[in-house]
């Protein structure tokens, strides 16, 4: 080879390498940003010490100080959970349910554990659940009234003048046909003449040979009768006009039925029109009484009812009488249906106005039924529950069917059994703390009546016992045991056990709740163990939840202070 053909290779080799040189600075100047705009690094993972916020270290451990278990800090404006966004979901556990979004959905509810010292403290009682005849007494407040088809109202259908007032006392007892008062009027003067010279032209005309003209006679008589009879002329005195053929000055009205005048506006010489009021008369031989009752009480009341009566007028006397109508409305402001009990006035002693007392015996057509104490229920307005004593101050939470409210107590249509006990007083507190719980431990909502026997009891009967080695346990790694028996005694070999323990927050140290769980494995006899991880020192509630093929066995609390 030349040296004028290696002097023009080396020119090409060092071109090319130049020129790769370039290309490689280049392209590393562009992936970097390029990196960085397909690539965000995830930023780094920082764990604290719950107790001791300076105690900082980039992975799980121990606080030095403390020794607790560090927990990992939230990112700047998230929760702990947002540092694992991009991790897979974890897999639901196996029969969990879907949240549920119906608004009838239960509110969750745990088993409470109260010690003796505990349930004196807040006032907790125990009631059994009884048998009981399902009758109700209702009591109400009546008023004594009118029988609205025993008053009468005396008017008059014309004009005049009030000339004699025979009745003239509010309150005066009169009888049906009395004389009440005399009445002036002129067109009543008038009609009386024109059928007095009616007659006497029918008189005239009986011998007349033209049919037409005593027709006409007798056509006029009829004209002026009627007339008369219109105005509510007495039949005696169209009698006595006929036959004394002088017509009256005054024309008294009796009375058209027997009682006591209630109203009075009739006065001597008062000038009267037609339709106008003068008196009100009302029989009082028979009078009612009008109670109102609430209207969830409705569907028991019924007509031909019996009802009781008393009066403070009357004491030491009961009155029986029936229900003979129940109103069509519920009054809006009251929500009450009035009844009308009819009862007879022997001897005028009832008298429109009084207060009286209705005692009603309302009965649910089922004969006997359970009942619990009044204050043994909680009523969430979509659903009741009560708490059942499961024995060592354990009450666990039951969902119930209420029925009919008696004055002391109130059916239980479904979801308990004759005998059982039930906390029949401070349920307030304890259904406090049993959602309280629930939310904390991650509880289930209580399971539906028709998913469990009317008074089924899955855990009737089944003893639970926990220890832990050490005891009392320690901060670290201990060993839980959990034995299982039967009512008879014998072991449970077949469930699966489970520990949950939970600590409250502490807002004022900045701790939040702490949790921890473990699977205990059966090692014969009926005792399951296995090891924890207990994280701080202090009070922590254990529950120990047994379960067999996805059902619940029993829950039971206990409580542990860890040193």
């Amino acid at each position: 080879m030349s040296a004028r053909t290696r002097a023009i290779l080396s020119v090409v080799v060092i071109a090319v390498i130049a020129a790769g040189a370039y290309l490689g600075r280049a392209h590393l100047h562009r992936v970097p940003l390029v990196g960085r705009l397909l690539h965000t690094p995830a930023p780094a993972q920082v764990w604290v010490c719950p107790m001791h916020p300076e105690v900082r270290q980039p992975g799980p451990g121990r606080c030095p100080q403390c020794g607790m278990d560090l927990v990992l800090e939230a990112p700047p404006g998230g929760t702990p959970d947002d540092a694992s966004h991009d991790r897979a979901p974890a897999a639901a556990p196996a029969g969990a349910a879907a949240p549920s979004s119906s608004a009838e959905a239960s509110e969750p509810r745990a088993g409470v554990s109260l010690d003796l010292r505990r349930q004196q403290l807040i006032g907790v009682r125990l009631a059994t659940v009884s048998r009981q005849p399902i009758a109700r007494t209702v009591r109400a407040v009546g008023l004594v009234k009118y029988d609205e088809r025993r008053l009468a109202d005396v008017n008059v259908k014309l004009d005049g003048w009030i000339e004699d007032l025979y009745v003239d006392t509010t309150g005066q007892p009169v009888r049906r046909g009395q004389r009440l008062f005399s009445l002036y009027s002129p067109d009543l003067v008038a009609t009386q003449q024109e059928y007095v010279l009616a007659l006497e032209t029918r008189d005239r005309l009986q011998g007349s040979q033209v049919t037409e003209a005593r027709g006409y006679a007798d056509r006029l008589v009829l004209a002026a009768r009627q007339r008369l009879e219109s105005w509510d002329v007495p039949a005696d005195v169209i009698a006595a006009l006929e036959r004394t053929r002088e017509p009256q000055k005054h024309l008294v009205f009796p009375s058209p039925a027997s009682g006591y005048v209630i109203e009075k506006t009739a006065l001597e010489g008062m000038r009267v029109t037609a339709g106008q009021s003068l008196y009100k008369v009302a029989d009082v031989s028979v009078v009612w009484v009008e109670a109102d009752v609430f209207e969830r009480e409705l569907p028991f009341v019924r007509t031909g009812m019996g009802a009781r009566v008393t009066l403070d007028a009357l004491p030491g006397e009961a009155l029986q009488g029936r229900i003979t109508y129940v109103y069509p409305f519920v009054e809006e402001r009251t929500r009450t249906v009035r009844v009308r009990v009819e009862l007879a006035n022997r001897g005028g002693r009832l008298k429109p106005g009084m207060y009286a007392n209705v005692q009603l015996e309302l009965e649910s057509g089922r004969g006997t039924g359970l009942t619990v104490p009044l204050d043994a229920v909680i009523d969430t307005g979509r659903a009741q529950f009560v708490f059942v004593s499961r024995g060592d101050g354990y009450f666990e939470p039951r969902r119930v069917e209420a029925g009919l409210r008696l004055p002391d107590a109130i059916e239980i249509v479904r979801g308990l059994a004759e005998g059982q006990q039930v906390a029949g007083n401070a349920t307030f507190f304890i259904d406090s703390e049993s959602q309280l719980r629930a939310a904390m431990e991650g509880y289930e909502a209580t399971p539906e009546l028709n998913g469990v026997p009317p008074g089924a009891d899955r855990a009737a009967g089944l003893d639970v016992t926990f220890a832990t080695r050490p005891d009392p346990p320690r901060n670290g790694d201990n060993a839980f045991e959990v034995v299982l028996r039967d009512a008879s005694g014998r072991p449970v070999t077949d469930a699966e056990v489970s520990v949950r323990l939970y600590m409250a927050p502490m807002p004022s140290m900045n701790m939040p709740a702490m949790r921890a769980e473990a699977r205990l494995l059966h090692a014969g006899e009926g005792r399951y163990r296995g090891d924890g991880r207990i994280a701080m020192a202090g009070r922590w509630d254990v529950t120990v939840v047994a379960t067999r093929a996805g059902a619940r066995l029993a829950s039971r609390q206990f409580a542990v202070v860890v040193q």
